[in-house]
């Protein structure tokens, strides 16, 4: 009974956590103090009880997540905040909204980084020149330069993103790679474990026929040494 309620309570501070980040919640520090709650909880719940070994994975997973999202808000820098979310793995279950959340951020880190960019183009255009708002072929010139800097910013967060996929596929591929170690070595443990149990009953049998041969040899000489006793004993007493 214990076990069941301590397992609603992480779902349901987990549920709170994901929530609060989906909703763009101020309280940073509050949201970090209910993820470390909830990773002590899953903790204890891993030693209170024998719970389905993929159903705590599933409330880890949730519970990185929200860590590593966490992490990228403090990241000033908008391009490495927005690759640090791409490199966060959603948690594929119905009751995560890990999905939404990256979705959601994935989408302001974007417009922070396009903001950015805009900003110091600007502010180069502002510095570089001041056009006269009353010549056309000024305002005109300003313009262009204006699409220039739009088609360059446009390429550059289309490189930024073919990276960031590039990235992505690779982890993807890092981590199908360690499961299949991770397989691999399990496998092989299970086999030698199984070896090794033959090899025990084996010589378990050994040592138990051995036993018993010794015992039957040890028989046999004691009889033999009877025997020769009585064949001199009588040969004394016919002497005699």
């Amino acid at each position: 009974m214990s076990a069941t309620r301590l397992e609603i309570d992480v779902k349901r501070l987990l549920s709170v956590c994901e929530e609060m980040a989906q909703n763009n919640s101020s309280d940073d520090w509050r949201l970090s103090k209910f993820i470390e709650a909830v990773s002590e909880m899953i903790a204890e719940l891993i030693k209170k009880s024998d719970p389905d070994k993929d159903t705590i994975n599933q409330y880890t997973k949730r519970m990185e997540f929200l860590k590593g999202f966490l992490n990228t808000k403090e990241i000033e820098n908008p391009e490495k905040k927005l690759v640090a979310l791409e490199m966060l793995e959603p948690v594929q279950v119905s009751d995560s909204r890990s999905k939404d959340i990256k979705q959601k951020y994935k989408v302001t880190y974007i417009k922070q980084l396009r903001d950015e960019l805009l900003g110091n183009d600007t502010n180069e255009l502002r510095s570089s020149r001041q056009p006269d708002v009353d010549s056309s072929d000024n305002l005109d010139e300003l313009l262009r330069h204006h699409q220039n800097k739009q088609e360059s910013i446009a390429e550059e967060l289309m490189a930024i993103t073919r990276g960031l996929r590039e990235h992505s596929e690779l982890a993807g591929k890092i981590i199908k790679k360690d499961i299949e170690i991770l397989e691999k070595s399990s496998k092989g443990m299970d086999t030698n474990f199984e070896n090794l149990k033959r090899e025990e009953l084996r010589l378990t049998e050994f040592v138990r026929k051995s036993t018993w041969r010794c015992w039957i040899w040890v028989l046999a000489v004691a009889m033999v040494a009877i025997f020769i006793k009585m064949i001199l004993f009588i040969k004394v007493t016919k002497k005699s």
